[in-house]
């Protein structure tokens, strides 16, 4: 017998116009995987469906690796149409799906029109197969990928402590200078409500004074409800990711990355 969470989520999907949102996920602190890890866990509360397209390799902390699953099918198969797409999906929690796509990422700068038209319809799918479709990030400030920089949310996990800060600076300032148009944030491990928002308050004191990037704040990972408010638009101009939205700037960046290279 099904929940009323369950059924409610069923409902949404199937009554949902616009393809799952698309967001960029970024964690600093001691361990950037847990926190990736626990963030897309609390994605999936209220039987929300997450599909995590993961950038890491296996040996530089990839999803699969950390839940003891072996590594193989990665998105470049799909788009080289060796395999379909959702055939690169592995449920590794309840309601959390991951797609690797390491090699993926190196690949995109050289994709050519049939490839990138099957990850456009790759894109599409994996969309209607979720709730969200979330981007664990790969690389640095200094590189960020196409993938990250083509998601319409960026969404920052702080830890409470002194890497986890110092991170973020070097996160917020990375993203300031791609161009990002604002950055969600959200608190892991503060002792209370007050140690989190204290954090907050300096890590905005920091981008009015350096960057001038705006900050959202999204709460505690593990108080507040994350699913929630990465699951509604942001802002009246500002609705749910639409695929061709996403792929046209992957496709942009792409060109750059390639021109670049």
């Amino acid at each position: 017998m099904l929940h009323a969470s369950d059924q409610a989520a069923g409902l949404r999907r199937l009554f949902r116009r616009t393809p799952a949102g698309v967001v960029a996920l970024f964690a600093s602190g001691r361990a950037p995987r847990d926190l990736a890890i626990q963030t897309l866990t609390a994605l999936t509360e209220g039987a929300r469906r997450v599909v995590a397209i993961d950038e890491h390799a296996p040996d530089r902390g990839s999803l699969l690796a950390a839940f003891g699953y072996p590594d193989g099918g990665d998105l470049l198969g799909a788009l080289q149409g060796q395999h379909d797409v959702t055939e690169t999906m592995r449920e590794v929690a309840d309601g959390l799906w991951v797609v690797p796509a390491a090699a993926t990422v190196l690949a995109v700068p050289l994709l050519d029109e049939a490839q990138h038209a099957r990850l456009e319809a790759g894109i599409a799918e994996l969309q209607r197969r979720a709730d969200l479709l979330a981007i664990h990030t790969a690389g640095d400030v200094r590189n960020l990928t196409p993938f990250a920089r083509a998601a319409g949310r960026r969404l920052l996990v702080v830890e409470a402590s002194g890497v986890g800060a110092r991170g973020a600076c070097q996160w917020i300032k990375g993203l300031a200078a791609a161009g990002a148009g604002s950055l969600e944030i959200a608190v892991s491990g503060a002792r209370d409500r007050a140690d989190a928002t204290a954090l907050f308050a300096s890590l905005n004191d920091f981008t009015g004074r350096h960057v001038g990037l705006p900050l959202v704040w999204r709460g505690e990972v593990e108080r507040d409800p994350l699913a929630d408010a990465m699951t509604t638009p942001l802002g009246a101009r500002h609705p749910a990711e639409g695929a061709q939205a996403f792929i046209r700037r992957l496709r942009a960046w792409s060109t750059q990355a390639g021109v670049a290279g």
